[in-house]
Parts: C-alpha cells; sequence; structure tokens
C-alpha cells in the first residue's frame, strides 16, 4: 500500500477549483469563526484539523471560503485541493473561494486542512498574527463545515524548524530571509490523518476566537485581520522529474538511477543535478530506513570556496553548501516526504545514515511552482544567441514570480519595488498577464507609512526603507498607465503618489538641488551614495535630484491626464527646477558628461543615464552621449540592476548598436553555466532585476512600445544597427501585435500587424508612416 506523506496526490488541475466570492461573503461579518489551537498560538507549530460531517447526496455545488494564518494546505476526503492564502498583510488578509463539490460523496466526507505558523521563525514576507484557520460556507448546504469549536486538531510534534538566519555558516554568511526548513521525524508523524478513515478520537477540539470580518466590517476587539478575496489566479504546480545524478560516496557502485538501495549501516552521498534552476515542492519516497536519516541539501550551485562557483555545469573540486531538510525514516514502505514551503535549487544532494535497517530511495521527484505565466511573446532575430538570452530571462521572471513578485527564490523571497517594476514590464511584453503587477502596485500602496514613504519591500514583517524605491513605485503605476487599458485603477493611486511626491519635497535645497536621503539611500549596489556625499564640500547628489526630477515628469503626465492641472503644473515645474539646479552645477565641461555632485570629484554611469532619460541631453546628442558613458573609463560602473536604467536610456537614444552590445554582460554569464541571470554580486544566482534584456529585445530591437496611455496608438521603432532581422509577437491587450522586419543597407521592409481598434506609427531613419489596425506592408528607407 503506498502511505504519503503530507502531501495526498498530485497537484492536478487546482486552477479550475477557484471562484469568485459571493456579495455577502465579501460585504458582510461571517458566521464563521477564527479557530486555532488551544495553547501556543504564537509560536512556531503546524496544526493538522479535520471535520467529518454527512451529505445525503453529493452536490452539484459546494463552495467554500478558506483563509488561515500563516499557510494553510486544504484536502478533502484525502484529495489534495489547493494552499494558500495569498500573501499579504493583516489589514489585506486573503482568502480563497473554493469549489470542493466533485470531491464529496454521498454519507460521509471529510475536510482536513494543515496549518503552520511560522512564528517567531517566519520567512520575512509573512506577516502572520497568531495560529489561525477559518472557513466559511457559501449557503446552507456548505455551512455545515463553517468552523467552530467542533472542528479537532492535533499538534503535529514530529516537523520542527531548521533555522538558518542571516550570516549561517553553512550559507557562508549571506543574507537569508526565506525562512526555516523542517527536520521531520516518520516516527511520530500522525500518517494518513488527511484521509477519510483515519481515527481522529484522540484529538482536540479547537479553540474558537472572533468572528471573521472582511474588509471595512471589522469591529471592536477584531483587529487582528480583515478579510478580502483572493485578486490572482493558483500557482502552477506541474510535475518534473529527478535530474542526474552525477556524484556518490560510500557506495560501492554509483547508482544511475532509482530506485536505490543503501545497505544498513552505511554513510553515503548522493548529488542530484536538476540541469536548471528551479523551484519546486520535492517529493522523495523511501521504504524502511529505521533508525537513518536522510538529509536532504538544497543549492543553487557548486561552491569551489566561500566565493568562487566557477562554471556551473562543473562539480570536479566543488561542495555543496546550502539550506536543507532532514527525514527520519520509521521503517514502513513508501513514505512520501515533501516540505511545507518549496525549495528552489538546481542541485540537491542526499547526506543518507542507515542503522541498523537498509534503506530504499524509490523515487525522487518534485513539483515546479511559480505563478501561472504564460509565455505569449515571441522573439527571434538574426542573433540567435539573442534568443537563449530571451529565453533564460524569461525563466528568471518566472522563478522570480509566486504569489508576489520577488528580488529571488532562494535567499529572501521579498517583493521590493526596484526589482518589481522590471518585473511588471516583463509580465505586460511576454504574457499580457497583469494581476500579478496590480496586485504589487496595491500592496506598495498599503504600505505608505504617515510621513509619505512606501516600504521598500513588502509585504514585509520587517520595516525597511529605500526612499528612491518609493519614487520608483511611482514609475510602476506610470508603466501601468501606459501599458494597460484601465484607467480607473490607474486614479486609484493618485492621492497616494501625491503623498510619495510630496515626501521629497523635504530634501530639496534652495539651489534646486536633493540632499542625500535618510534610511538606505540605495541607487545601486555599485554607487557608494554615502562615501560621495561625505566627501563632498555642497552635500548635493544629482542622483538623488535627477531621479525625482523623472519620476515628477511621469507623474506630471499622469495627472495631467485626470484632469488635474494644478498638481501636474506643480510636479512639472519642480522638475524643471531640478533638472535647472542639475544643469547649472554639475555639467563638466571638460569631461562632458554630469558629475554626481556639485564638487566634480565623482562620476558615475547613473548620472548621466538619468541624464538621458530626464531629457536635459538633446534628442539629437543623446546617441552620441550615451557612447560617450560606456566609453568612458573611470565612471561608477551599472550593475545588472541599473542596466535596465541604462537600456531605457539606449532605447530612447535608439542606440540598439549599443544595447547589442551591453548585452555581451548576460552572454558571458550563459558562458559560466548559467539558467537563470544573478543578482550581480556573489549572492543570489537568480535575480529579477537580471531579467530585463527580454523588455528591450521587444521593446528596441523589435521595436514595440505605447504611444499613448493605455496602449491606445502603437509606436513601433525598430533598432536594427547590427541586425539583418528581426520578428516579435507581443500579447497586446486587444489582441496579438507582431512585426516581422527585414533590414538591406537603410532599406526596411516586412509588416506590422495590429489588434483591432489599434492604431500606431512606424519611424524609421526620420520618417514615419502611420499604421492601421491588421496587417500593414511596410517598405521605408
Amino acid at each position: 500500500m503506498k502511505v504519503i506523506f503530507l502531501l495526498c496526490l498530485p497537484f492536478l488541475c487546482v486552477a479550475q477549483r477557484l471562484v469568485a466570492p459571493s456579495d455577502h461573503i465579501v460585504n458582510d461579518r461571517w458566521q464563521a469563526q477564527w479557530i486555532g489551537p488551544k495553547e501556543n498560538v504564537n509560536q512556531y507549530g503546524v496544526y493538522h484539523f479535520r471535520k467529518s460531517f454527512e451529505l445525503k447526496k453529493k452536490p452539484y455545488q459546494f463552495v467554500i471560503n478558506i483563509s488561515a494564518d500563516n499557510r494553510y494546505r486544504l484536502y478533502v476526503n484525502g484529495n489534495y485541493i489547493t494552499d494558500g492564502p495569498q500573501i499579504s498583510d493583516a489589514r489585506h488578509w486573503k482568502f480563497e473561494s473554493v469549489d470542493i463539490a466533485s470531491f464529496l460523496n454521498d454519507g460521509k466526507n471529510v475536510l482536513a486542512v494543515q496549518v503552520v505558523n511560522f512564528a517567531e521563525e517566519a520567512p520575512v514576507y509573512l506577516m502572520g498574527k497568531q495560529t489561525g484557520l477559518i472557513v466559511q460556507g457559501n449557503d446552507s448546504i456548505s455551512s455545515v463545515v463553517t468552523t467552530d469549536e467542533e472542528w479537532k486538531y492535533i499538534a503535529n510534534k514530529a516537523i520542527t524548524p531548521l533555522v538558518f538566519k542571516p550570516g549561517d555558516p553553512n550559507l557562508f554568511y549571506q543574507y537569508y530571509a526565506a525562512g526555516p526548513l523542517e527536520k521531520v521525524d516518520g516516527v511520530n508523524y500522525p500518517w494518513g490523518w488527511q484521509t477519510q478513515n483515519y481515527d481522529d478520537s484522540a484529538w482536540q477540539s479547537s479553540s474558537a476566537f472572533s468572528t471573521g470580518a472582511p474588509f471595512g466590517v471589522v469591529g471592536y476587539g477584531d483587529a487582528l485581520r480583515e478579510l478580502i478575496p483572493r485578486s490572482i489566479p493558483l500557482m502552477e504546480h506541474t510535475l518534473q522529474k529527478s535530474g542526474v545524478i552525477r556524484r556518490s560516496s560510500g557506495l560501492v557502485k554509483q547508482p544511475i538511477g532509482f530506485p536505490i538501495s543503501i545497505p544498513a549501516n552505511t554513510t553515503c552521498s548522493i548529488l542530484i543535478d536538476q540541469q536548471s534552476l528551479t523551484s519546486a515542492f520535492p517529493e522523495l519516497i523511501v521504504s524502511g530506513g529505521k533508525g537513518g536519516q536522510v538529509k536532504v541539501i538544497y543549492a543553487e550551485a557548486l561552491y569551489e570556496d566561500i566565493k568562487k562557483k566557477g562554471n556551473r555545469d562543473s562539480i570536479q573540486g566543488k561542495s555543496i553548501h546550502g539550506v536543507y531538510d532532514i527525514f527520519i525514516p520509521d521503517g514502513n514502505k513508501r513514505r512520501l516526504f515533501t516540505s511545507l514551503t518549496y525549495r528552489n535549487f538546481r542541485y540537491v544532494q542526499f547526506d543518507i545514515t542507515t542503522g541498523a535497517e537498509p534503506l530504499t530511495i524509490e523515487k525522487f521527484e518534485s513539483w515546479f511552482t511559480a505563478y501561472p505565466f504564460e509565455k505569449k511573446a515571441t522573439f527571434t532575430s538574426s542573433d540567435k544567441s539573442l534568443e537563449k538570452v530571451f529565453d533564460i530571462g524569461w525563466h528568471t521572471a518566472r522563478l522570480c514570480a509566486y504569489e508576489t513578485y520577488m528580488d529571488c527564490p532562494y535567499w529572501e523571497r521579498l517583493q521590493y519595488v526596484g526589482d518589481t517594476r522590471i518585473q511588471a514590464l516583463v509580465s505586460y511584453y511576454v504574457s499580457g498577464d497583469d494581476r500579478l503587477a496590480k496586485n504589487a502596485i496595491e500592496q506598495f500602496h498599503q504600505s505608505i507609512t504617515y510621513d509619505g514613504l512606501t516600504y521598500s519591500r513588502y509585504p514585509s514583517e520587517l520595516p525597511q526603507f529605500i526612499p528612491n524605491y518609493s519614487l520608483v513605485w511611482v514609475t510602476m503605476v506610470h508603466d501601468y498607465f501606459m501599458y494597460r487599458n484601465d484607467p480607473e485603477f490607474v486614479k486609484t493611486f493618485l492621492p497616494g503618489m501625491q503623498r510619495v511626491l510630496d515626501h521629497f519635497e523635504r530634501y530639496m535645497t534652495p539651489d534646486n538641488m536633493m540632499g542625500e536621503q535618510p534610511y538606505w539611500d540605495f541607487f545601486d549596489h555599485s554607487f557608494p551614495t554615502h562615501k560621495i556625499v561625505e566627501e563632498s564640500f555642497f552635500k548635493r547628489l544629482t542622483t538623488n535630484s535627477l531621479f525625482y526630477a523623472y519620476t515628477l515628469s511621469l507623474a506630471a503626465e499622469m495627472y495631467g491626464y485626470y484632469k488635474q492641472p494644478e498638481l501636474a503644473q506643480k510636479y512639472s515645474l519642480r522638475s524643471q527646477q531640478l533638472k535647472a539646479g542639475v544643469k547649472k552645477q554639475c555639467w563638466d565641461a571638460n569631461r562632458q558628461l554630469y558629475a554626481d555632485t556639485p564638487d566634480k570629484k565623482h562620476f558615475s554611469m547613473h548620472i548621466n543615464i538619468m541624464a538621458v532619460l530626464c531629457g536635459i541631453v538633446p534628442k539629437e546628442e543623446q546617441v552620441e552621449f550615451v557612447k560617450r558613458i560606456v566609453d568612458t573609463k573611470n565612471l561608477t560602473p551599472t550593475t545588472l540592476y541599473f542596466d535596465f536604467y541604462l537600456g531605457r536610456a539606449m532605447n530612447q537614444a535608439q542606440a540598439g548598436d549599443l544595447y547589442m552590445t551591453l548585452l555581451d554582460k548576460w552572454k558571458d554569464l550563459l558562458s559560466l553555466g548559467l539558467t537563470t541571470f544573478p543578482e550581480g554580486v556573489d549572492r543570489s544566482e537568480c535575480h529579477a532585476w537580471s531579467a530585463s534584456p527580454v523588455i528591450e529585445m521587444l521593446a528596441a530591437f523589435a521595436g514595440i512600445q505605447p504611444q499613448t496611455p493605455g496602449f491606445k496608438k502603437v509606436l513601433i521603432r525598430p533598432q536594427l544597427q547590427k541586425l539583418e532581422s528581426v520578428t516579435g509577437n507581443i500579447p497586446h491587450w486587444a489582441g496579438d501585435l507582431a512585426v516581422d522586419f527585414r533590414k538591406e543597407g537603410n532599406q526596411l521592409t516586412g509588416t506590422v500587424t495590429l489588434p483591432e481598434t489599434i492604431t500606431g506609427r512606424l519611424e524609421w531613419n526620420g520618417k514615419v508612416i502611420e499604421l492601421k489596425s491588421g496587417e500593414n506592408k511596410i517598405s521605408i528607407q
């Protein structure tokens, strides 16, 4: 008999189970009560809850509304249904509405829910309050499962946390914030707890707390959480086979596949290479092995030493370092280990110790999980190496998107504004799915403090402020304003944008520049803000001045569109004043570049990139100016993060040849065997902000950009300086938008196909062709 551990059945067709909540669930106080254990509600714990009930006949529909604190996994009659809730904060605590009718029977049924509260060991992105579960039936029939004290529970003492803190030696002292892993004692685990026939007679009755309250309905003594509906789809779960066994030690013969038999009284290791970085729930099935232990180590790459990884495909002379789970078998057959949260890995190593009983590893597989983006865009060109950069960039973006966008899937899993702007643009171009971007825009808006700063990352239990990231949030709203046809959504953020923009006015100096900002005045990893200010007599920063000016000009455009002329004029004037202050004090005529401060001691690529984006470099001079930025020695260089803005500047200057050269950075990374693009420093192998080439391949090389707000008119401005041909297709909100170009000398030929109702223009070598809906034949030089 196959006995399943933790995860009962494969994650199949889960998206079909999510339904829209009824109005009374969204607007009225629930009858359901938040329930939990009788003690230790604020401490780490894994709990199993069960509700048995009878049905006279199998229902056509049986909708339940469910949430938990911190996380839940729902089963019906032993069948896995879904997990959640969507990551959020306490004032916007999400619930899922799920139709479970197809999993119910005539007669006896069981709802079983695993709830984990990470408590003091929680990942930074979780903002839970205390252990809790709530289930509200949608109608008189489904109300039989509404949570109250009749629900039974047990605390699963077989699962204990393995905690990895920032600076852990197992992680070479790097910053880690993604939460604990698990040690699971199979001997004491309540096997089969989620199945229909499990005997729960010894379980306790739950404690009941306050009734559930939707957002805005919270009353006295009821302020822990306010419930709102899930706003994104359920996550993808796709089975992926085990990778290749690359190495083993302690065994007579290296295994080539599963099953693998481990003799008694053996200590051995088995290294598996998934061959591409992935995010997944592992499934390890073992038989026997009582008295032994399996340690499962997960790593993005192998290490030669504390800093050096070398080619990621090579294992010679390398060792594995990373977070790990521990599973203690109970000796029975086909026990299945999986994890409470997903793991991120390319390499997995099993460190196995057996006692008096041999162990058989029957199988190792995993369930890939991520936000269910579909790749709808295509890009090809005469340079075939670009397609691999495009595909790896998309894979990077996918692994950095779950229930929120995130900076990286291994180390932090935090939704930072700086990364998220880039990720949202990738989503608009490649998938056309804007739901995760809307969720991010809303969450950063919800994080705005009394003085007008957003959190730099949110949701986040640990407050952090990077002032310029509050401005990046405004630019995110502008990106949405331009790419998506949803003016009412954008309009809701105008008051919040005003609070943010007005916050920064306090840092303006009488000579119309900006000084150093409080908290973490981050611009790029390579840009030493505080050091530059310390060495400056004037204490002015061109970077902060022009990033504020850049944001103000985008905001002024939005306020003008929404017929708020006073704010539009106010922010436009302030932007112009800042630009004038920089031009007057920071232009260096000898170097023909802008300096980082009026002292003109420090010069960077960053500030000169912003000069292009702000428009203080005349349009006809931008190509040469950008070339000067990349050719001038001794400028503080950009990292992969700020290369996004460099790419934007090159696009604006129509310097596609320079962007092609910039892409050598990403091609060099591929030569190291990377399967995702990294942070750009020594830590994360997969970092969202490094996916920016996906944007510019479609926006610059294929030339596809919005001409007017809402992408109602299209600008096609292909930059084929180093390319002979390019094809691109994106999922515009009105339908597919495709280009197919060939270049011979100065002549451009091909087609542009626009969705119905969408028009635009094509620009080439200073000439313009007006584009109509449908297919447009192009021949221009």
